[in-house]
């Protein structure tokens, strides 16, 4: 049996980003204040930003129930990306790997299509294989091209640049990354699979060279 692990939706995904367009950009890449400390309570309080760890990266609950996670290497600041999981599914056995295939094809559309609705057309979308898969502005912001022909990883992928403005807007906007990973074992016979569609928001490449 698959069983979907996150319990979102496509249009929670729409929510989710509609709710990043009031973000400060530039408050959020430069980090969080002191976990525990009042400005600390009143920078996630300014978004309804309920927090759930402050161990290593910070992990906050947003006012529509998604987990946001700062990524930050463990120090806090600068803040690299924030990363969210819109959609998972497992399979419970080997043989269910092809229905994990299906669903990932059948889904991609839907979250693909309600970003859409709230970034507008984005500046690139296709596959892992693609011939002109667009390479990172700069590594880690997603896998390079030798990566992706040895995992298909994402296996399918957008992304929009400056589409999410923010109250910071400016230099501070975003890369926005939305993609679907589909776990190796899915096309084996033995082991049960997985597919994922994550969203991933970076700074722009000349932000977090400044912040670092």
């Amino acid at each position: 049996m698959l069983t979907e692990t996150t319990g979102r939706t496509a249009q929670d995904l729409a929510i989710e980003l509609e709710g990043l367009q009031a973000v400060d950009w530039a408050s959020v890449w430069a980090g969080p204040p002191q976990g525990g400390s009042p400005e600390f309570r009143a920078w996630c309080a300014r978004y309804g930003w309920e927090p759930q760890t402050v161990e290593r990266n910070l992990v906050v609950r947003t006012p529509t129930g998604g987990r946001l996670t700062f990524e930050s290497g463990g120090f806090w600041n600068p803040v690299e990306s924030l990363s969210h999981y819109g959609w998972q599914v497992r399979a419970g056995a080997a043989q269910e790997n092809p229905a994990v295939l299906d669903l990932a094809a059948r889904t991609w559309p839907e979250y693909l299509t309600e970003a859409t609705s709230v970034l507008g057309a984005p500046a690139w979308t296709g596959s892992w294989d693609a011939e002109d898969f667009p390479e990172p502005p700069a590594p880690g912001y997603w896998p390079d091209r030798e990566f992706r022909m040895k995992t298909r990883r994402p296996y399918r992928f957008v992304y929009w640049a400056g589409a999410v403005s923010g109250t910071g807007s400016g230099p501070a906007e975003p890369f926005v990354v939305l993609s679907q990973s589909i776990a190796f074992p899915t096309w084996a016979a033995d082991m049960p699979g997985a597919s994922a569609i994550s969203l991933e928001v970076h700074p722009p490449v000349e932000v977090l060279r400044a912040l670092r």
